[in-house]
């Protein structure tokens, strides 16, 4: 995200309350822009396609498959995610950018080859009782999502992050168009076609930019220096599987889901609440990543330039003490964006469900599932400042507690009853940020131990 904290930064010098409105509207549109026209373009295509009553089925049945696909797909492709970001980024600094492409391609593959047999295989032992179309299309859009997850977390470190932005756009346009008209004629099998046709102007569009971004040739890095990181393999797999654990304990419980499509489940109980909740952590991303790419990155540099450029004791001190004051502003300024939104979310609870055109009875896990996604963004900030100093021990820890917590928890909620659900998901996350705040608290009190010492 380096190239975005550029831009936040020289927009930042104009010293304006213009230019910090600014920023964080340019700091919202990265962080979420992508996540928002996603979310906005099945919806949008949903309620285009209820205007005619007989589609309601076949939307509904879109819709459970499209959340499937992302969900699978994003957990599969987690483990190559970030070890091969971090692996791009540690040649990017040893100057061998010749060589990105070669990797960025092998990237794709390594998510795109194993993710056809999966698909695959998945389809074949069970979907056997779907129409065959319906299992084309679905593999389809399966291996190119997977090919768009890669790319765009490779997209958000550009500096080009309209262009971005604007690929997710024409993406999802093409799906509301082409499924609008489609699905009138073909119903399911019409949306499925134009989801997968959207995902390969979204994978075409964004292999276009990023490997514009870094021309070169196919060749191999000349050293040995770069090596891969396979905790964070493990990172990217359990925060994923975490994400998603208690969507799938609440879809394949008896008492709080229903089969739709195949072997797919879902459960409107849960479903609604929880997609409602995660459009209200717009404003926490915004200031989540304005915060990171600006203050605490500014912080981090100097106290790497103190420590390369051979600073004194005082001067290492200082720029000690700037990093945790950076960090503590950070995650406080998070709190607090996010805290009044939880506020206003429980006010007016009753006004957007009714909206919305939801029932009430969602009310109590929405609050939940509020409190829940905002703890989230505490973790996801918390990971991203231990990607920063480099302690992927930390980062693993927190992830895969995530993914015990909320699974043992959510469990337990299933079976305590309705008035607990929603609270398993905040009770696993609320456990491992507070664990989460007082490693981080300690670590960086003893920063120049982990720096110089345990290093070594």
């Amino acid at each position: 995200m380096a190239g975005i904290g550029f831009e936040l930064r020289r927009i930042l010098r104009r010293n304006s309350y213009l230019a910090l409105i600014e920023a964080y509207g340019y700091a919202g549109i990265v962080s979420s822009g992508p996540w928002m026209l996603s979310i906005f373009g099945i919806l949008l295509l949903g309620f285009l396609a209820l205007s005619d009553r007989s589609a309601a089925l076949p939307i509904i049945q879109f819709q459970v498959s499209v959340t499937y696909l992302i969900a699978v797909s994003l957990i599969f492709t987690g483990p190559v995610q970030l070890l091969f970001t971090r692996y791009i980024a540690d040649m990017l600094f040893a100057r061998q950018a010749r060589a990105v492409v070669t990797i960025l391609l092998t990237m794709l593959v390594t998510a795109i080859v194993p993710g056809a047999v999966f698909a695959s295989l998945v389809l074949l032992l069970f979907f056997q009782g779907t129409p065959i179309l319906y299992q084309v299309f679905m593999g389809l859009s399966f291996v190119e999502l997977c090919g768009v997850w890669v790319l765009t977390i490779m997209g958000t470190s550009l500096k080009d992050y309209k262009t971005l932005v604007s690929w997710y756009f024409l993406g999802y346009s093409t799906i509301v168009i082409l499924g609008f008209f489609e699905g009138r004629h073909w119903g399911l099998l019409g949306y499925l076609a134009a989801f997968s046709l959207g995902q390969l102007v979204l994978l075409f569009g964004l292999g276009v930019t990023v490997i514009r971004e870094f021309p070169g040739y196919l060749e191999w890095p000349k050293t040995r220096a770069n090596r891969f990181f396979w905790s964070l393999s493990l990172v990217g797999l359990a925060f994923n599987g975490a994400v998603w654990t208690d969507k799938f304990l609440f879809w394949f419980n008896q008492a709080t889901g229903a089969r739709v499509i195949g072997p797919l489940h879902a459960s409107p109980i849960y479903d609604v609440p929880i997609f409602l909740s995660y459009l209200l952590i717009v404003p926490g991303l915004a200031v989540f990543l304005f915060r990171l790419e600006t203050d605490f990155v500014e912080a981090y540099q100097a106290y790497n330039r103190a420590i390369v450029e051979g600073g004194t004791l005082q001067e290492l001190r200082a720029a000690k003490i700037g990093m945790i004051m950076a960090t503590r502003a950070g995650l406080w300024d998070i709190a607090k964006i996010q805290g009044v939104t939880v506020l206003l979310a429980f006010a007016f609870t009753p006004q957007l469900l009714h909206v919305l055109g939801y029932s009430e009875s969602y009310a109590r896990i929405f609050q939940f599932d509020v409190i829940g996604v905002s703890l989230q963004l505490l973790l996801m900030s918390l990971l991203n400042v231990y990607f920063y100093l480099d302690l992927r021990a930390r980062a693993v820890l927190l992830s895969v507690l995530f993914l015990v917590g909320n699974f043992a928890f959510t469990w337990l909620t299933l079976w305590a009853g309705p008035f607990f659900y929603g609270l398993g998901f905040v009770a696993g996350l609320f456990l491992v940020d507070t664990l989460g705040i007082y490693l981080l608290a300690r670590d960086l009190g003893r920063i120049d131990y982990l720096t110089f010492i345990r290093a070594r």
